[in-house]
């Protein structure tokens, strides 16, 4: 058996280690996070001021846990990253304890695998974590080897649009700063704590253009980001409901404040925090009392998937929702690594395979075909979330018209062949076909006749539909190879 002290011997011989074994809070099993390093404000927003290790019975993993803490804090992991690392190293705790397992030396790969079976992505991410630091320090050697191939693709939890719309058809059920305060998050694509850390003077305009002033958090900076004018109006609201809730001269410094309801016990009365009147404090709004309201939400305006089942928003959605839309509209990863506020471009490669995915699968279903004659796998872009964009298509005698509204009127009325915006499907080819044999019928008759105009138009019109055609048989033969390959 590795005696503690053993153990403590090793701790106390590594790099990190002989940093960490004297450190005062090591033989404690409550820890305040403000001893380790975290600010009141960051307090406050968290809603949390201890963690725990009071619930892991092995001292040798308990050990290893407070130092794997220590090192995750060393290396600025965030405050959900460490909580998720102690509640999976307690829960392989509790497991190990029920198998009898009780000494380090006797683990066995099986037994961790075993454990790993039955953990999430997430999870195992911070065994590997865990084995990978303990190894390298020498501090313990774990038989497991963390497979990559084993791990599936981390599920990006967007929102879907046809809860999107149920979002935006409620929103006003929230007190107006919340409301803002989510409206902004979608469109910013912040961290729920980097909203909540916002400071009350956060906007400078230079020229026609504004400037928002965001705090960062994997970087851990302020850095001060371009934004379009409707959202400088809308963060501009938010300052006035603060002036005037408090005074221009509040000392004050946050964008948005606490919101509380007049009842007593909050925990007796979800779902109704809607019913009850409002009540605004100059305090750091926490992100468990976001949560708690986006909890009653989702209750209170019913929110239901395509499939009638409940849909259990969270904050972070809105800000993953913000990723994946940029990547379905083609947005350089680079860009949206800058306005998410990424560290690196490990997770967005997630995010555009999401969508990728979602477009192979509309293409499957139908293809198009531009006025060049040029295949399409999906629809043209949109402005808008995707199914916003089926409100703006338009059935036309020749295709479907996918021009988004806001450009104004349409200068191609009546002459969608001409248009860019213009996409036909195989269901189209009998019409085209038809269509290009009266041309050729009108053409015969305007040469008799001498009509050189109207030569040249037919001439073009003709050109645009076997451009169309062609790209429609081109479509049959990618969709006819497609079916050969999967009987192979």
């Amino acid at each position: 058996m590795l005696p503690i002290e053993a153990l403590q011997s090793r701790i106390a011989n590594s790099e990190l280690g002989q940093q960490w074994i004297m450190h005062p809070l090591i033989n404690k099993d409550v820890w305040a996070l403000i001893d380790l390093g975290y600010t009141k404000e960051e307090l406050a927003i968290l809603g949390r001021q201890y963690i725990y290790f009071n619930g892991l019975r092995l001292s040798w993993l308990k050990l290893l846990t407070k130092l794997t803490v220590l090192a995750s804090v060393r290396e600025k992991h965030s405050f959900g990253t460490i909580k998720q690392r102690i509640q999976t190293l307690k829960q392989l705790d509790k497991f190990l304890a029920s198998k009898g397992y009780i000494k380090p030396e006797i683990l066995t790969d099986t037994l961790l695998l075993e454990f790993v079976a039955g953990i999430k992505d997430c999870q195992r991410a911070t065994l590997a974590y865990a084995s990978r630091l303990w190894t390298e320090e020498q501090w313990l050697k774990l038989p497991y080897t963390h497979q990559k191939y084993q791990r599936s693709t981390p599920q990006v939890e967007i929102i879907p649009e046809e809860v999107l719309y149920q979002i935006y058809e409620n929103l006003e059920l929230f007190p107006a700063p919340l409301e803002r305060l989510f409206r902004l998050q979608l469109v910013l694509g912040c961290r729920i704590g980097e909203m909540l850390r916002m400071p009350r003077r956060c906007l400078k305009q230079e020229d026609s253009q504004w400037f928002l002033l965001r705090w960062i958090e994997k970087q851990k900076h302020w850095k001060y980001h371009q934004i379009y004018h409707g959202v400088a109006e809308l963060i501009q609201e938010q300052q006035r409901f603060i002036d005037l809730q408090f005074g221009n001269n509040s000392n004050f410094d946050k964008l948005f404040c606490k919101v509380s309801t007049n009842s007593q016990n909050q925990t007796k009365n979800l779902g109704r925090r809607f019913n009850r009147k409002q009540i605004y404090t100059p305090d750091l709004l926490s992100e468990s009392i976001v949560q708690n309201w986006l909890k009653d939400f989702r209750e209170e305006s019913d929110l239901r998937d395509k499939y009638g089942k409940r849909f259990n928003l969270t904050s972070h959605m809105f800000r993953r929702t913000k990723a994946s839309i940029m990547a379905y509209c083609e947005t350089e990863d680079e860009y949206i690594a800058a306005v998410l506020g990424h560290s690196s471009l490990d997770m967005l490669p997630h995010y555009r395979q999401r969508s990728l995915e979602r477009l192979e699968k509309e293409a499957k279903s139908k293809g198009y075909v531009d006025m060049y004659g040029r295949v399409t796998s999906f629809k043209p872009r949109k402005r808008r979330y995707e199914k916003l964009a089926q409100l703006l298509k338009v059935n036309t005698t020749l295709g479907e018209c996918h021009r988004p509204v806001m450009l104004g009127d349409c200068q191609y009325r009546y002459a969608c062949l001409s248009c860019h915006h213009h996409r036909v499907t195989k269901e189209d080819k009998p019409k085209l076909l038809a269509d290009y044999q009266l041309l050729q019928q009108d053409l015969e008759k305007s040469r008799k006749a001498g009509q050189e105009r109207r030569v040249i138009e037919i001439n073009r019109l003709l050109g645009l539909l076997k451009a169309r055609l062609e790209g429609l048989e081109e479509l049959e033969n990618l969709n006819r190879d497609k079916v050969n390959e999967q009987k192979a």
